[in-house]
Protein backbone atom coordinates (compact mmCIF):
# COMPACT_ATOMS: atom_id res chain seq x y z
CA UNK A 1 0.00 0.00 0.00
CA UNK A 2 3.18 2.49 1.08
CA UNK A 3 4.62 1.49 -2.32
CA UNK A 4 1.69 2.43 -4.37
CA UNK A 5 1.09 5.40 -2.87
CA UNK A 6 4.17 6.75 -3.21
CA UNK A 7 3.67 5.61 -6.95
CA UNK A 8 0.59 8.37 -6.83
CA UNK A 9 2.23 11.43 -5.37
CA UNK A 10 5.22 10.88 -8.31
CA UNK A 11 2.64 10.82 -10.37
CA UNK A 12 0.92 13.90 -9.22
CA UNK A 13 1.41 17.24 -11.85
CA UNK A 14 3.31 19.38 -9.20
CA UNK A 15 5.88 19.42 -6.31
CA UNK A 16 4.50 17.52 -3.42
CA UNK A 17 6.16 18.09 -0.28
CA UNK A 18 6.03 18.15 3.43
CA UNK A 19 7.84 20.55 5.76
CA UNK A 20 7.85 21.42 9.53
CA UNK A 21 6.61 25.02 10.56
CA UNK A 22 10.57 26.07 10.93
CA UNK A 23 11.14 25.23 6.96
CA UNK A 24 12.70 21.77 7.21
CA UNK A 25 11.40 19.55 4.97
CA UNK A 26 11.20 16.06 5.71
CA UNK A 27 10.03 14.98 2.07
CA UNK A 28 9.73 15.36 -1.42
CA UNK A 29 8.29 13.88 -4.63
CA UNK A 30 10.31 12.53 -7.87
CA UNK A 31 8.73 15.94 -9.37
CA UNK A 32 11.10 18.22 -7.18
CA UNK A 33 14.17 16.15 -8.17
CA UNK A 34 12.81 16.00 -11.77
CA UNK A 35 12.35 19.74 -11.96
CA UNK A 36 15.64 20.95 -10.02
CA UNK A 37 17.47 18.46 -11.12
CA UNK A 38 19.08 18.06 -7.67
CA UNK A 39 18.94 14.28 -5.67
CA UNK A 40 15.70 14.26 -2.86
CA UNK A 41 18.34 13.50 -0.24
CA UNK A 42 20.51 16.90 -0.80
CA UNK A 43 17.16 18.78 -0.06
CA UNK A 44 16.29 17.62 2.64
CA UNK A 45 16.26 19.72 5.74
CA UNK A 46 16.74 23.27 4.55
CA UNK A 47 19.19 22.18 1.57
CA UNK A 48 15.78 22.75 -0.65
CA UNK A 49 16.01 26.52 -0.22
CA UNK A 50 18.92 26.63 -2.31
CA UNK A 51 16.56 26.39 -5.50
CA UNK A 52 14.17 29.18 -4.37
CA UNK A 53 14.57 32.86 -5.78
CA UNK A 54 16.47 34.67 -2.81
CA UNK A 55 14.30 37.47 -2.92
CA UNK A 56 11.15 35.26 -2.70
CA UNK A 57 12.58 32.96 0.26
CA UNK A 58 11.70 35.01 3.35
CA UNK A 59 8.28 35.42 2.35
CA UNK A 60 7.78 31.61 1.25
CA UNK A 61 9.18 31.05 4.76
CA UNK A 62 7.15 33.70 6.37
CA UNK A 63 3.92 32.24 5.01
CA UNK A 64 3.32 29.34 7.10
CA UNK A 65 5.98 29.90 9.86
CA UNK A 66 3.35 30.03 13.58
CA UNK A 67 0.44 29.88 11.53
CA UNK A 68 -2.47 28.63 13.69
CA UNK A 69 -4.66 25.56 11.88
CA UNK A 70 -7.64 27.42 11.81
CA UNK A 71 -5.99 29.63 8.73
CA UNK A 72 -5.20 27.10 6.94
CA UNK A 73 -4.63 26.51 3.64
CA UNK A 74 -1.91 29.03 2.89
CA UNK A 75 -0.76 30.00 -0.26
CA UNK A 76 2.41 32.13 -2.10
CA UNK A 77 3.83 32.41 -4.85
CA UNK A 78 7.59 31.94 -5.33
CA UNK A 79 10.30 31.82 -7.84
CA UNK A 80 11.62 27.84 -8.34
CA UNK A 81 15.19 27.37 -10.22
CA UNK A 82 14.76 24.48 -12.76
CA UNK A 83 17.81 21.86 -14.35
CA UNK A 84 18.14 24.53 -17.04
CA UNK A 85 19.44 27.21 -14.54
CA UNK A 86 16.07 29.51 -15.11
CA UNK A 87 13.36 30.48 -12.64
CA UNK A 88 9.81 29.64 -12.73
CA UNK A 89 6.92 30.80 -10.84
CA UNK A 90 5.20 28.63 -8.66
CA UNK A 91 1.94 28.36 -6.22
CA UNK A 92 2.75 26.86 -3.38
CA UNK A 93 -0.22 26.18 -1.37
CA UNK A 94 0.18 24.20 1.85
CA UNK A 95 -2.36 22.04 4.48
CA UNK A 96 -1.43 22.57 8.04
CA UNK A 97 -1.18 19.47 10.45
CA UNK A 98 -1.70 20.93 14.20
CA UNK A 99 -1.26 18.88 17.77
CA UNK A 100 -4.12 18.44 20.30
CA UNK A 101 -3.33 22.19 21.13
CA UNK A 102 -3.93 23.88 17.60
CA UNK A 103 0.00 24.04 17.18
CA UNK A 104 0.56 23.44 13.51
CA UNK A 105 3.48 20.84 13.68
CA UNK A 106 3.79 20.14 9.97
CA UNK A 107 2.31 21.62 6.77
CA UNK A 108 1.85 19.38 3.08
CA UNK A 109 1.90 21.14 0.38
CA UNK A 110 1.72 21.18 -3.29
CA UNK A 111 3.53 23.63 -5.66
CA UNK A 112 2.30 24.10 -9.16
CA UNK A 113 4.34 25.67 -12.50
CA UNK A 114 2.10 29.32 -12.94
CA UNK A 115 5.16 30.77 -15.12
CA UNK A 116 2.53 31.18 -17.95
CA UNK A 117 -0.18 33.02 -16.08
CA UNK A 118 2.57 35.26 -14.20
CA UNK A 119 3.80 35.74 -17.75
CA UNK A 120 0.44 36.93 -19.12
CA UNK A 121 -0.33 39.00 -15.73
CA UNK A 122 3.14 40.97 -16.27
CA UNK A 123 2.53 41.94 -19.91
CA UNK A 124 -1.45 43.08 -19.14
CA UNK A 125 0.57 45.66 -16.27
CA UNK A 126 3.06 46.46 -19.26
CA UNK A 127 0.29 47.06 -21.50
CA UNK A 128 -2.01 49.03 -19.21
CA UNK A 129 1.30 51.51 -18.22
CA UNK A 130 2.32 51.97 -22.02
CA UNK A 131 -0.94 53.08 -22.72
CA UNK A 132 -1.43 55.33 -20.39
CA UNK A 133 2.02 56.81 -21.48
CA UNK A 134 0.98 56.98 -24.73
CA UNK A 135 -2.60 58.84 -24.17
CA UNK A 136 -0.27 60.68 -22.14
CA UNK A 137 2.43 61.50 -24.62
CA UNK A 138 -0.86 62.70 -27.44
CA UNK A 139 -2.36 64.83 -25.14
CA UNK A 140 0.67 66.34 -24.39
CA UNK A 141 1.08 67.28 -27.91
CA UNK A 142 4.42 65.00 -28.59
CA UNK A 143 5.11 64.74 -32.27
CA UNK A 144 3.63 61.65 -33.82
CA UNK A 145 6.72 60.05 -34.52
CA UNK A 146 7.93 59.73 -31.15
CA UNK A 147 4.34 58.12 -29.91
CA UNK A 148 4.70 56.02 -32.83
CA UNK A 149 8.07 54.93 -31.54
CA UNK A 150 7.31 54.29 -28.27
CA UNK A 151 4.71 52.06 -29.74
CA UNK A 152 7.11 50.21 -31.55
CA UNK A 153 9.37 49.89 -28.62
CA UNK A 154 6.27 48.65 -26.42
CA UNK A 155 5.72 45.90 -29.05
CA UNK A 156 9.36 44.74 -28.80
CA UNK A 157 9.69 44.60 -25.50
CA UNK A 158 6.68 42.56 -24.82
CA UNK A 159 7.04 40.22 -27.76
CA UNK A 160 10.35 37.93 -27.63
CA UNK A 161 12.60 38.02 -30.59
CA UNK A 162 10.05 40.42 -32.63
CA UNK A 163 11.56 43.71 -34.29
CA UNK A 164 8.07 46.22 -34.99
CA UNK A 165 8.39 49.00 -37.55
CA UNK A 166 5.42 50.89 -38.84
CA UNK A 167 4.81 52.57 -41.76
CA UNK A 168 2.87 55.84 -42.65
CA UNK A 169 0.67 56.34 -46.16
CA UNK A 170 0.19 59.60 -47.33
CA UNK A 171 -3.71 61.01 -47.59
CA UNK A 172 -3.91 60.11 -51.31
CA UNK A 173 -3.06 56.43 -50.32
CA UNK A 174 -0.24 56.72 -53.16
CA UNK A 175 2.43 56.97 -51.78
CA UNK A 176 5.06 56.06 -48.13
CA UNK A 177 5.20 59.00 -46.17
CA UNK A 178 7.36 57.72 -43.33
CA UNK A 179 8.49 54.91 -41.53
CA UNK A 180 9.18 54.24 -38.12
CA UNK A 181 11.50 51.77 -37.12
CA UNK A 182 13.75 52.20 -32.97
CA UNK A 183 15.59 49.25 -34.19
CA UNK A 184 17.13 50.27 -37.63
CA UNK A 185 17.49 53.92 -35.56
CA UNK A 186 16.75 57.45 -36.78
CA UNK A 187 17.19 58.32 -39.78
CA UNK A 188 16.46 55.38 -42.05
CA UNK A 189 12.96 56.47 -42.77
CA UNK A 190 13.49 56.68 -46.64
CA UNK A 191 15.25 53.59 -46.99
CA UNK A 192 12.48 51.59 -45.09
CA UNK A 193 10.28 53.20 -47.31
CA UNK A 194 12.18 52.35 -50.69
CA UNK A 195 12.97 48.66 -49.73
CA UNK A 196 8.91 48.41 -49.19
CA UNK A 197 8.13 50.18 -52.39
CA UNK A 198 10.59 48.15 -53.89
CA UNK A 199 9.40 45.07 -52.26
CA UNK A 200 5.31 45.62 -53.15
CA UNK A 201 6.37 46.29 -56.66
CA UNK A 202 8.27 43.00 -57.40
CA UNK A 203 5.31 41.59 -55.85
CA UNK A 204 2.58 43.80 -58.26
CA UNK A 205 4.55 42.86 -61.54
CA UNK A 206 4.51 38.98 -60.04
CA UNK A 207 0.35 39.19 -59.93
CA UNK A 208 0.27 41.16 -63.62
CA UNK A 209 -1.61 38.57 -66.17
CA UNK A 210 0.22 37.32 -68.91
CA UNK A 211 -0.53 38.77 -72.05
Amino acid sequence: MESELSCVVDALPGLVWTAFPDGRIDFLNQRWREYTGVEIERCRGRGWQAAIHPQDLSALLTAWQGVPASNAPVETEARVRGSDGQYRWFLFRAHPSADASGQVVKWCGLSTDIDHRRQAEDAIRTLLAAEKQLLDMVASGRPMSDVLETLCRLVESVTSGCYCSIVLVDPSGTKLQEAIAPMFGRGSSSHICDFIANACERSCMMLEPSP
